[in-house]
């Protein structure tokens, strides 16, 4: 969660005005456009994909780009985005929730032209290997130093947040193509993922699906946050087994290493009323069995929080990130909850949604 003022979060559960920016950059931070008047807008934030930020918002014709150097032309525009509160005295309180480059722009039958916007990450994986490429061979790397040589190597202009992964040493390897592939071989090394933030940061984070304070309550009822909220509990997806195997480059066995949800009263306890449910990762990556065994109970945790999940529409608050853990009520039931995907509404008539998964 962003922080922000005790006024910010206490406007929140009674009328208010919501404020929303775009401004236009190239890649080196020169203004395009300022406070660009946006007519509907939503930006996308899913932890499930490499590029975890999307923008989609239309404008009227005038800014439909004639020329590559418009303002909002795919060959140069950076987007950026803030959104929150606007307060009684003029001022505003916002919030950084996107940026990224132009990489789609659609003139409608009606005259209005829609725009696509994708995070940072898309620039790092656009720039392919052009040719195999072997991990650093300073000794002592670590996985975070290494992770951050291979996105400048595609995006100079790129800056990082405050990572919470273990700075393990990097392993001999050679990626072929993928970027991207080699980035989320080694975060999955530590036990997360890399990304970029609102602000177009990188971070490389943990996400262990653990129990930790829930960082705002949407509720029903009299200035509650909730508005509706869909809730399901499925087996899809969830496992209480997890099997990480790490192919050594030596030649010798595999680092083989098993993780079971064993606790006492647990509803996916591994071999009791829920059955035995197994996934196996391999890992490109060659791991320590210290690290193996990182990963498996990461993945153990996420994959048993699968069984009960939450589709909800809630009273904005654009200081919420996901991986963040709320506590979520609804007529009747409670449940503390992990956001993995949150569409930050643009317009003030538009509720803030959240998809969400157990803790």
């Amino acid at each position: 969660m962003l922080p922000s003022t005790t006024l910010y979060k206490s406007v929140l559960h009674g009328p208010h005005h919501r404020a929303a920016t775009v401004d236009v950059f190239d890649i080196n931070g020169n203004t395009l456009a300022l406070d660009v008047p946006v007519v509907d807008g939503t930006v996308t934030a899913n932890l499930t994909n490499r590029v975890t930020r999307v923008a989609t918002f239309t404008l009227s014709d005038e800014w439909y780009p004639r020329l590559p150097t418009d303002p909002l032309s795919p060959y140069q525009s950076v987007v950026k985005i803030r959104a929150g509160t606007r307060y009684g005295d003029g001022s505003s309180e916002t919030f950084p929730i996107f940026m990224g480059r132009v990489y789609d722009v659609t003139r409608n039958e009606n005259g209005s032209v829609t725009f696509r916007a994708d995070d940072l990450a898309a620039d790092v994986l656009a720039y392919r290997f052009e040719q195999p490429q072997a991990s650093s061979s300073v000794p002592f790397t670590n996985v975070v130093t290494e992770i951050h040589k291979l996105i400048l190597e595609a995006l100079p202009q790129a800056t990082f947040g405050t990572n919470d992964v273990p700075l393990s040493d990097v392993p001999p390897l050679v990626w072929d193509e993928d970027r991207g592939q080699a980035l989320d071989d080694l975060a999955e090394a530590v036990g997360g993922r890399w990304y970029a933030l609102g602000d177009g940061s990188f971070v490389v984070r943990q996400f262990t699906y653990g129990t930790s304070p829930a960082v705002q309550e949407f509720a029903d009822g009299p200035q509650g946050l909730m508005l509706s909220a869909i809730t399901a509990q499925t087996r899809d997806g969830a496992a209480n087994s997890i099997v990480v195997v790490s192919e050594r480059l030596d030649g010798s066995e595999p680092i083989r290493v098993i993780a079971r949800d064993l606790r006492t009263g647990s509803p996916t306890r591994f071999a009791g009323t829920y059955g035995k449910v197994s996934q196996v990762i391999k890992v490109q990556t060659p791991l320590s069995q210290i690290e193996a065994q990182t990963l498996a109970r990461t993945q153990l945790t996420a994959a048993v929080a699968l069984t009960e999940q939450w589709n909800t529409e809630v009273v904005p608050d654009y200081t919420l990130e996901p991986g963040d853990t709320v506590r979520l009520r609804y007529r009747g039931l409670m449940a503390d909850q992990i956001i993995d995907t949150i569409d930050y509404p643009l317009m003030t008539s538009r509720p803030m949604t959240l998809n969400s998964r157990g803790t």
